[in-house]
């Protein structure tokens, strides 16, 4: 008699989190993903457009997260803006926005998807975790309603926020974190109130996150790494290779060895705006990096890392 679906789950999981405490590194996976944009517009567009769209981004995601997995990662990152995209006003966003729960509620979306509903971005998201048995991080948009008595309340009754989420190999929200420093042409999107300071402990570390913008500054940045010692950041990005900010891999490299952690960047890939370079950076310098500026293509890393790079009898 074969094993029922949750029972297979549970011992696919049981198995891997085996796997990873036998061992001080973890195979950690970046996918620098092309973007399939929106139309330009003015205009919101219907929610189920709204998803078709994100459904095409998540098609060549999900392929890459089920390569990741099938070569033994541990974990996946994906950019930043690598589910919609970055053509929007605050207007236009709306409708590619789902209401991201604290991961303090101890839920699987992919097995209970109507309880936080409507969420279909947050329950494929959990799906590809959960079937690959695998830690997935994704950007998507998170909406959060609020009261006129709040003086910081926007005129429309809401906050909208650039998010990052992450789900474990069973497919549960572990994660949420809402980008602090915003650029400059992010006027879709409210900053929190206060920096959000995001970490969670895995089976290969304890891990932090935050988005692009932020690593160049003390909060959240400084924070996770000096004062809550996390071993790996997760860092989805969308980042432009021009000054200030120089390339993706000299900066975010140089980050890594300065800060003596684990470094999973995971850029957007689109050439026309310099986007491009991604890696798994750590404190001896690169492991695995890419940087393509002349095709359109999306490109898939891995590579072992240790998971507590500051006990390396070669940490810097």
């Amino acid at each position: 008699m074969l094993p029922s679906q949750p029972l297979l789950h549970a011992a696919v999981f049981a198995l891997a989190v085996l796997q990873a405490l036998a061992s001080d590194t973890f195979i950690a996976a970046v996918y620098e993903h092309a973007v399939i944009l929106p139309d330009a517009t003015d205009k919101p567009v219907s929610p189920d457009d709204a998803l078709a769209l994100m459904n095409k981004n998540m098609d060549v995601l999900e392929g890459a997260i089920k390569e990741a997995a099938q070569q033994g990662a541990h974990i996946i990152v994906t950019p930043e803006d690598g589910i919609y995209g970055w053509r929007f006003t605050r207007e236009t966003i709306y409708p590619y926005l789902e209401d991201i729960p604290d991961p303090a509620v101890d839920w699987i979306p992919c097995t209970d998807p109507t309880r936080f509903a409507p969420a279909p971005v947050q329950e494929r998201l959990s799906c590809m975790a959960r079937n690959n048995s695998i830690y997935v991080v994704a950007n998507i948009g998170d909406k959060k309603l609020c009261n006129s008595s709040d003086p910081s309340c926007p005129s429309d009754g809401r906050y909208q926020y650039n998010t990052d989420v992450v789900f474990d190999a069973e497919g549960k929200l572990v994660a949420r974190y809402h980008k602090y420093n915003l650029f400059r042409g992010e006027t879709q999107f409210n900053y929190a109130k206060e920096p959000e300071v995001v970490t969670f402990e895995t089976p290969f570390g304890k891990l932090g996150i935050f988005t692009c913008f932020d690593i160049l500054f003390h909060e959240p940045a400084v924070v996770l790494v000096r004062e809550l010692q996390v071993d790996t950041v997760l860092f989805p990005t969308a980042w432009i290779n021009v000054l200030p900010f120089l390339t993706a891999i000299e900066f975010h490299s140089a980050w890594a060895m300065g800060m003596g952690v684990n470094l999973l960047s995971a850029n957007t890939h689109n050439i026309n705006s310099a986007m491009t370079g991604s890696g798994l950076f750590t404190p001896e310098g690169p492991a695995t990096y890419h940087y393509d500026s002349g095709t359109e293509e999306g490109c898939l890393l891995l590579a072992e890392l240790s998971a507590h790079p500051r006990l390396s009898s070669t940490y810097p």
